[in-house]
């Protein structure tokens, strides 16, 4: 099947769409498939040839959609780790160096995610059974206690692709006249989503998000261009 020319949506469809097909096959009876939904600020740096012209401007919304799919290590076991694919929508923010105009990003994409460290299943019974066990000075166990507690469920590693317009407009009255330009960016990031809350069945959980990551680009002059972008919000999830 033929994508190049498929739009920005259905390619951030696409993946979400045979993820789904692949977990109702794998598993019709109990399903390891889940739903989240993350929102909230944006902060981003330029960097590369766009560091050297521009500095940092407004923080901005960003939006992730995400399926994913618990795998366990064996039948009996509720430990494993996640998979999931990701429609994310950034807006990024720059203003010129001298001022006189701005930088207004947006970025549609799809991002493959890993979760090296995920429980299937109600969350304080999965972390009761692997935090550790007997005496142990206060000092030592409470940010181990800290350590597994953000990991579970939380920690993940990005890869994926944003198709980006960037507009450049007038920002101190100059007359400058707009110019837009689309660009394939390289997302590559990890984060921590750690777990607040649980519904009393654990169909619903709701999670904070700390996800940083870095666009990089290539230049109509050859060069290369990047945006370091950190999120920070709120997710709501729903497990089937």
């Amino acid at each position: 099947m033929k994508t190049k020319n498929l739009s920005p949506l259905n390619k951030l469809l696409i993946p979400a769409l045979a993820l789904v097909l692949l977990s109702t096959a794998t598993n019709a009876q109990k399903s390891g498939l889940a739903l989240k939904f993350n929102t909230g600020m944006s902060f981003s740096k330029p960097g590369g040839d766009l560091g050297k012209v521009a500095v940092k401007g407004k923080m901005q919304l960003f939006v992730t959609t995400e399926l994913g799919y618990h795998i366990s290590y064996s039948a009996k076991s509720r430990y494993g780790f996640k998979v999931a694919a990701v429609a994310a929508y950034d807006n990024i923010n720059f203003i010129s160096a001298d001022r006189s105009t701005e930088l207004k990003i947006s970025v549609p994409g799809v991002r493959a995610r890993l979760y090296p460290f995920a429980a299937n299943g109600q969350f304080e019974d999965a972390l009761e059974k692997i935090l550790p066990g007997g005496r142990m000075p206060f000092m030592v166990r409470m940010p181990l206690y800290v350590v597994i507690y953000t990991a579970l469920n939380s920690l993940h590693f990005d890869y994926g692709t944003g198709f980006g317009k960037i507009l450049e407009t007038d920002y101190a009255g100059t007359g400058f006249k707009d110019v837009t330009v689309n660009r394939t960016m390289t997302f590559t990031g990890w984060g921590l989503q750690p777990q607040i809350f649980q519904s009393e069945k654990g169909k619903w959980t709701a999670n904070a998000v700390f996800d940083f990551g870095t666009y990089s680009w290539k230049n109509a002059n050859g060069g290369t261009s990047s945006s370091k972008t950190s999120h920070v919000g709120f997710g709501v999830q729903y497990h089937f």
